[in-house]
């Protein structure tokens, strides 16, 4: 599944469109590198997120087959963002 698409899946971004852009900024990364919107991701991946200030630090556990409920998202990654992102707002 393509990022933009995984991250839009995950809730989040609220739309398609802004995933996209936020991976042409350079805001995403896949395993430490910059992607394009279009890269693939697979499960054990790892994903870092820049939104709001804070670097969201995520492991991929499965694909989402589409958008999912904010109830189910744990299913599909596991957030290893470290407490000092949030403490530094």
């Amino acid at each position: 599944m393509r990022i933009d698409k995984f991250l839009w899946c995950l809730r989040y971004f609220k739309t398609r469109n802004i995933a996209t852009t936020a991976c042409k900024k350079g805001q995403v990364k896949v395993n430490g590198a910059v992607v394009k919107p279009s890269r693939e991701v697979y499960p054990m991946d790892e994903v870092t997120v820049r939104k709001n200030q804070i670097n969201y630090q995520l492991k991929i556990n499965d694909i989402p087959p589409n958008r999912v409920g904010a109830k189910l998202i744990d299913i599909y990654r596991v957030d290893v963002t470290p407490k000092e992102e949030f403490e530094a707002q």
